[in-house]
C-alpha cells in the first residue's frame, strides 16, 4: 500500500522533472546556436571586409562596407550567449577587447571580466591567455 503511493507520488512529479531537464537542455541548445551563429558572423565579416578592400583598394572608405554590420551582429550573438554564461563566448568577447577586434575598441577592463568568467568555468584558453596577460599588461 505505501509502495503504491510512493509510487504514485513518484510518477506525478516526473513530468515536472522531465519538463525542467529538457527546459535546461533547450537553452543549452539556443546558447550554442547563438554561439555559433556569431562564428559565422565573423568568418562572414572576413570574406566581406577581404572583398571590399579588394574592390575598393584605391578608395578611403569604408562606407557601405557590410563587414561592418556582420561585426556588429557576431558580437551581439557572442555578448547575448555569454550573458547566458557559455564560456566559450565569454573568451571570445575577452579575445575581442584584448585585441580591438570585430569593432571593439580595446579596453583591458573588459577583457579582464571575460577572460576571468570563461576561466572560471575552466576553459583551458582563456587561463593561459589571463596568465600572458597579467605577466605581459598587467591588468
Amino acid at each position: 500500500m505505501i509502495l503504491h503511493k510512493i509510487e504514485q507520488i513518484v510518477y506525478a512529479w516526473l513530468p515536472l522533472f522531465d519538463s525542467t531537464r529538457q527546459g535546461r537542455q533547450n537553452a543549452l541548445s539556443e546558447v550554442q546556436a547563438e554561439y555559433t551563429q556569431g562564428q559565422y558572423y565573423e568568418k562572414l565579416a572576413l570574406e566581406h571586409h577581404q572583398t571590399f578592400e579588394r574592390l575598393h583598394a584605391y578608395q578611403h572608405t569604408s562606407e557601405n562596407n557590410p563587414a561592418i554590420q556582420d561585426k556588429r551582429n557576431a558580437v551581439w550573438n557572442f555578448l547575448s550567449a555569454a550573458l547566458k554564461g557559455h564560456r566559450d563566448s565569454q573568451y571570445k568577447l575577452g579575445l575581442c577587447y584584448l585585441n580591438g577586434e570585430l569593432g571593439l575598441d580595446k579596453n583591458y577592463t573588459h577583457a579582464q571580466e571575460w577572460l576571468e568568467k570563461a576561466a572560471k568555468q575552466g576553459h583551458p584558453e582563456a587561463i593561459k591567455t589571463l596568465m600572458y596577460s597579467y605577466s605581459e599588461i598587467a591588468f
